[in-house]
């Protein structure tokens, strides 16, 4: 649960989610601060147009009353006058005045305790000085109230003072409310943007939350040696045209290919698996066929060792058996050395492989008889063309007759076939036999391998011809294949490029194997 938490709170859509909220807050206490500003200041614009107009009217104002009154414009005028000018101040809807003389005593007031410490105000003590001024308190419950002071000049200099007090609260009042509607609107409105914002945002981190959460999957199952082929299917990529559209398939091309990797490299670890018990399996096949005949050689060797020259039948049939399996032995060294590439380095040829197939045949025809047997040489008429070595083609042609001879039913025909398909020439040897298993057919051509062990070691196969064979059509760039049915036809094909389609491939495969 905690590693999920952390993954959650360090994941981009709680950073973005979290700055956006930190910046829409302080986007609408800004507004809020701005709007508000503004509006106090529209508000002291209006108090002060107004002040004006009561500066100009009481300036009037007092002037008539010292014209009606007969007063002089001075000071002991100004003071003989103070009820009246009370009086006319307030009937002009002024409810809350005060009059004072030069001194800045309260000579007259409607209301005396409002004004009586007006030496602390600040508008008071600038009226002093003869400058008209004001000033404003706000305070809770919308209040908004104002004192503003004039001197009263007669004669160029101060002849008195006049304070008024206004009270502003209702239009404060409409200030706030209008204030308090702004930021309801700023509020809903970012709400609103930052909803659509934080949806279009989730959908924009949901593919690459689920690519993270693949990818754990996917690396959790590598530790284990298995790719999760499943995880290709839970990755749904969508059709979206953007970049996180394209990541998606991106990311699930790129999951493909790791899984075509990953099988290959699987499947190459079992390639080297089997190649590692074939070359053991095949060490294993040499030490035990070569042990055979020197066990027989060395058992003979001993026996005549051991009765020297008195038994005679016993001597001449050691001979005759150390000479055979000397025979054998060599065979097979001789066959073991030519599955190696000492022949890589030396160039192929241009021959005529129709007249070395129709010589291995007649050279074979009499073995075929010994066994009861008849080869038919088929072809189509046409002399075939192909690039490699003689020597080597003519021993895979007669490796193969041999076993088609040996391993064939007696009295019937052994059919050879040459012919030209698809830029391939293809030599076809059939017979019919006891035929193989396709679980046979899957080994035939691995080193000592024998479908029919006992008789194969009484015709003394060592297991080596089909996998030497092998090698020399890979060497020549071609191919041997084998189709067979129990108790049915076995045939092999080999076939080899024709130099016209395919030239010089078998020099080009030599090359690189140098």
């Amino acid at each position: 649960m905690d590693k999920r938490n952390n993954r959650f709170f360090h994941g981009i859509l709680f950073r973005m989610s979290a700055w956006m909220l930190l910046l829409g807050l302080a986007s609408i206490l800004a507004v809020t601060y701005l709007v508000k500003l503004r509006m106090q200041n529209n508000l002291e614009k209006q108090i002060i147009g107004e002040l004006q107009s009561i500066e100009n009217n009481t300036e009037f104002y007092i002037r008539q009353i010292l014209l009606i009154n007969n007063c002089q414009i001075d000071e002991s005028g100004f003071e003989q006058c103070t009820h009246e000018i009370g009086q006319q101040l307030e009937n002009a809807g002024y409810s809350e005045v005060a009059v004072y003389d030069s001194g800045g005593k309260l000579k007259e007031s409607s209301v005396r305790q409002r004004f009586d410490d007006a030496d602390s105000r600040e508008d008071f003590r600038l009226a002093w000085d003869q400058k008209s001024a004001f000033t404003i308190y706000y305070g809770d419950q919308d209040r908004c109230e104002v004192y503003f002071t004039m001197p009263v000049e007669g004669m160029g200099r101060r002849i008195g003072m006049i304070s008024y007090y206004l009270d502003y609260r209702e239009m404060y009042k409409r200030e706030r409310e209008v204030l308090g509607e702004i930021v309801r609107v700023t509020v809903l409105a970012f709400a609103v943007i930052y909803m659509v914002v934080w949806a279009m945002l989730r959908r924009m981190v949901a593919p690459i939350r689920l690519l993270g959460r693949t990818s754990s999957d996917i690396s959790s199952h590598l530790k284990d040696g298995q790719f999760d082929g499943e995880a290709l299917g839970r990755l749904k990529v969508n059709e979206r045209k953007d970049e996180i559209g394209e990541l998606s398939r991106n990311y699930s091309q790129m999951l493909k290919v790791t899984k075509e990797q990953f099988d290959k490299i699987q499947e190459d670890r079992d390639h080297i698996l089997q190649l590692l018990n074939s070359r053991q399996e095949f060490y294993n096949n040499v030490t035990h066929e070569l042990k055979t005949p020197l066990t027989t050689i060395s058992g003979y060797a001993q026996l005549m060792e051991e009765n020297g020259l008195g038994d005679e039948e016993l001597f001449y049939n050691g001979m005759e058996h150390i000479l055979q399996e000397s025979t054998r032995l060599h065979r097979m060294v001789v066959q073991l050395l030519e599955m190696q590439d000492k022949d890589r380095y030396v160039r192929m040829e241009s021959l005529n492989i129709t007249d070395t197939l129709r010589n291995v045949v007649d050279s074979m025809q009499m073995k075929a008889r010994r066994y009861e047997n008849a080869l038919v040489l088929d072809g189509d008429g046409v002399p075939h063309t192909v690039r490699g070595r003689e020597d080597r083609i003519r021993q895979v042609l007669i490796n193969l007759i041999d076993n088609a001879i040996k391993y064939g039913k007696p009295g019937k025909e052994i059919w050879i076939r040459i012919t030209a398909h698809k830029e391939m020439v293809q030599i076809a040897v059939a017979n019919q036999g006891k035929g193989m298993s396709p679980e046979e057919l899957k080994h035939i051509f691995e080193p000592f391998y024998r479908a029919d062990k006992e008789r194969s070691r009484e015709m003394g196969s060592s297991g080596l011809g089909l996998a030497i064979s092998k090698k020399i059509m890979e060497d020549h760039g071609g191919s041997i294949q084998v189709k067979s049915e129990p108790d049915g036809y076995t045939i092999f094909m080999v076939s080899f490029p024709e130099p016209g389609a395919h030239a010089g491939k078998a020099d080009r495969l030599a090359a690189s194997r140098e």
